[in-house]
C-alpha cells in the first residue's frame, strides 16, 4: 500500500532504511509500497493520511511517467509556513475524500483525476525545490530498490556484483557505494542478506533438510551454507529451526 501523510504543523523524524528524514510541518509525505519505516513525532501533531493500493495507483499513471516518478521514491516535503502550496495539497486531498464517501456521477473518473493532480503537485514541487542532498538520497534509494528487486527475480540464478551493476548501468564501485549511502552495508551483505532470510523461510515452514534448503538456494557446499548462516544469524540452521 502507497501512504501519503499530510502533516499541518509540528515537527519529526521520518525512519526508513537505516536513513533518518527530518520532517517539518507543514510538509507532505509519499511512502511508496514495501518500504518499511516508522516515525518519532511530537505529541497531537495535527494531520491525515490517505492508503491507496499499489494496483489502483499504478493502473491510474501507467501511462503517465511522470507521475509514476512520484510513486517509486520515498518523498519528505516540508513546505514553508502559510505555504499556498500545502493549501493546494489538501485541496485535493479533500476532493478526494469527498468522492471516495459521497455518491456523485461518474465517481471514479473524479477521483481519478484528483489523484492524478495531486501527484503532480507533488513532482512540480519536488523537481523545483528538492534540495540537492535529498534528491541525491532520493536517486541512491530508487538504484538500491531496483538491485533489491534485481536480486528477488534472480533468486533462483543469482548474479555476480558486477553483473548487478551492469544491470543497472553502474559500475560495482558506484553500487556499493549507493548500498553504503542506503543501507550502511555492501553489495555483497544485501545479496547474502536476501538469501538468509529466504533460507529463514524454508527452515520455518517447510520440512527440507537444511542441505536441501543450501542447494535450492545455489549453494554447492551445504557446509559453506551453514557457517555464512550462522554468521549472519548467530545460530546454526538447525538451530535456527528449532526455536
Amino acid at each position: 500500500m502507497l501512504q501519503i501523510f499530510i502533516i499541518e504543523k509540528g515537527e519529526g523524524r521520518l525512519h526508513s532504511e537505516k536513513q533518518e528524514f527530518p520532517i517539518t510541518g507543514p510538509s507532505v509525505l509519499i511512502i511508496p509500497p514495501n518500504i518499511l519505516h516508522g516515525f518519532t513525532f511530537e505529541a497531537d501533531i495535527p494531520g491525515e493520511v490517505l492508503t491507496v493500493s499499489e494496483s489502483y495507483l499504478y493502473t491510474l499513471c501507467k501511462d503517465k511517467p511522470v507521475l509514476l516518478e512520484a510513486l517509486k521514491h520515498l518523498e519528505v516535503l516540508n513546505l514553508p509556513a502559510d505555504s499556498p502550496i500545502f493549501a493546494d495539497f489538501s485541496y485535493w486531498k479533500e476532493k478526494i475524500q469527498e468522492e471516495l464517501f459521497g455518491e456523485f456521477t461518474a465517481k471514479q473518473l473524479a477521483m481519478q483525476s484528483y489523484f492524478q493532480l495531486f501527484l503532480l503537485e507533488v513532482v512540480r514541487y519536488r523537481n523545483t525545490h528538492a534540495q540537492p542532498e535529498i534528491a541525491h538520497e532520493n536517486k541512491a534509494l530508487a538504484y538500491f530498490r531496483q538491485f533489491q528487486q534485481l536480486i528477488r527475480e534472480t533468486a533462483q540464478k543469482p548474479l555476480t556484483i558486477k553483473a548487478y551493476a551492469d544491470r543497472l548501468h553502474i559500475t560495482r564501485t558506484h553500487l556499493n557505494r549507493i548500498c553504503h549511502t542506503v543501507a550502511r552495508t555492501t553489495a555483497l551483505n544485501v545479496v547474502q542478506d536476501f538469501t538468509v532470510n529466504e533460507a529463514k523461510k524454508y527452515l520455518l515452514n517447510t520440512s527440507y533438510t537444511i542441505s536441501e534448503i543450501a542447494y535450492f538456494l545455489n549453494f554447492n557446499d551445504p557446509a559453506y551454507f551453514g557457517r555464512l548462516f550462522k554468521k549472519k544469524v548467530g545460530v546454526s540452521p538447525g538451530e535456527f529451526r528449532r526455536g
